[in-house]
């Protein structure tokens, strides 16, 4: 049962929750830029934190925010705090990739010149159908610095140089690779082919299993919500097919892995896979067309169309419970109110965890303070009902002012059921496709053909042992800050 006290200052706080809550729900660009960020000299202290070092040479929090804003615009995400959650970690890992990419190409001899970044970032923008302008303007009301999308380019751009001068160069194919090659071809004449994109994340050591898996199950969890598949694959993926948004091409029986195979048998197009556990990685995979090999004409079944966004569990407010913990700390006077804000968000930035919040709170000498039970949900202000249910455990509030007072909140146990979407609002299983024309006379692919498609997957497998290689050399620290 809450204390008098708690709801007096849950009342006290209510009226700054609901601006805090605004930024999530307002559908204007400039809303969207400033949501979750932090204001004046906070933002620039903020952004000035360490994300990750990457043998001596540092990630920004800025940088990891810019890159998480920049993935949300590609991927059509929600700019919330729990989807910023979400992407952190994988942004994160990407950065660091691409910081280890730079560093070899450098070692090597291998620079971009601004020229090439301008050229490729012209087709992007073509891409999209808008001009140049367009883009940058489009980057700036999202409040993504234009070095933002300047340095993927430049890490993609020399990452495809040095491998095409490490590695493509000493790939040689033999004629029995290329002979044993058609006769797989043949042997899949009249089955199933797909039509596949697909996002990697790479497993470098079994230590990094499950989190590889979380972030692979994030990203799932991001398509479904109604996510760009390809723009999240040119983001996160780690395949060679990542520059054109994943897109492997057609796929037989026999050319990828056995746990691939067996979840490709089981799709239908415009389906999306789970993450798919092989002895490389986890493979997220959208079959986008299905059609017999080596059919007479080969034309294609038609290809489904993206998948809806699914319907999504929402939290059952009425039922939710939150044991939630405050810092208060009384403005005696208009004039001292920024001082107190200043010393409360100093003590904000400084509290790491529920227990190391509780200890200060006392510290503090303020009866108000400390802890303020199992609350209800329903009970709450409306404007910290969405905070109570959608701050990150363990971690501090923003500083809540109100006219007496500066307050920071902390949930530390939180029981949120959550209401299933209605039955007839899951998204239809997709029909089965036609059975496949009968076949006349097989297209089959010619030698040529087949040592340039063994030269690419020979490539590819060698590349990401290479950047495993490098992360394994590397010295990587990877602070606090950047695992929310």
């Amino acid at each position: 049962m809450p204390s008098l006290r708690s709801v007096r200052s849950a009342l006290a706080v209510a009226t700054a929750c609901v601006a805090l809550a605004l930024p999530a729900t307002a559908q204007t660009s400039k809303a969207t830029a400033s949501a979750g960020q932090p204001q004046g000299g906070a933002a620039s202290a903020n952004s000035e934190r360490i994300a990750a070092v990457v043998n001596e040479e540092v990630i920004s929090v800025s940088d990891v925010n810019a890159r998480i804003r920049l993935a949300l615009l590609n991927g059509g995400g929600q700019d919330n705090p729990e989807t910023r959650q979400r992407l952190a970690p994988q942004v994160v890992r990407q950065l660091i990739d691409e910081r280890l990419q730079l560093q070899e190409a450098k070692k090597n001899g291998v620079s971009i010149s601004q020229q090439e970044i301008d050229e490729s970032i012209k087709r992007i923008a073509e891409q999209n159908r808008m001009a140049r302008a367009q883009l940058d303007g489009l980057l700036k009301s999202h409040n993504i610095p234009q070095s933002a999308l300047n340095e993927q380019v430049r890490a993609l751009l020399a990452w495809q140089k040095v491998m095409q001068r490490r590695i493509r160069q000493e790939i040689a194919i033999s004629d029995d690779e290329i002979d044993a090659a058609m006769a797989r071809v043949k042997a899949n004449i009249g089955k199933p082919e797909y039509l596949v994109a697909e996002i990697f994340l790479a497993v470098d050591s079994p230590d990094q299993d499950d989190e590889v898996r979380r972030n692979a199950d994030r990203l799932v969890d991001a398509i479904r919500r109604g996510g760009n598949f390809p723009a999240l694959a040119r983001q996160f993926s780690q395949s060679a097919g990542a520059a054109s948004g994943g897109d492997l091409g057609w796929v037989r029986t026999g050319e990828s892995s056995a746990e691939i195979d067996k979840a490709l048998s089981t799709m239908r197009p415009g389906q999306l896979s789970p993450p798919i556990r092989t002895s490389t990685g986890y493979h997220i995979l959208l079959v986008r067309g299905q059609r017999a090999f080596g059919s007479a004409g080969g034309e294609e079944v038609a290809q489904a169309p993206p998948p809806a966004p699914r319907p999504q569990p929402r939290p059952d407010l009425a039922k939710a419970t939150v044991n939630m913990k405050q810092i208060v700390i009384p403005i005696e006077s208009k004039e001292a109110a920024k001082s107190v804000k200043d010393q409360a968000e100093a003590l904000r930035k400084s509290i790491k965890s529920c227990a190391d919040f509780e200890s200060k709170a006392k510290a503090g000498g303020v009866p108000e303070s400390g802890d303020m039970g199992t609350l209800k949900v329903k009970d709450l202000p409306p404007g910290l009902q969405q905070l109570a249910v959608g701050i990150p455990l363990g971690q501090p509030s923003p500083v809540l002012m109100s006219p007496g007072a500066a307050v920071i909140l902390i949930v530390c146990k939180r029981d949120v059921p959550m209401i299933q979407p209605p039955p007839e609002a899951q998204p239809q299983p997709a029909a089965a496709p036609p059975p496949p024309p009968s076949s006349k006379e097989a297209k089959m692919p010619s030698r040529d053909e087949i040592e340039h498609d063994l030269v690419g997957e020979r490539a590819d497998l060698l590349a990401r042992r290479y950047l495993r290689d490098l992360r394994r050399s590397a010295f990587i620290d990877v602070r606090n800050e950047a695992r929310s």
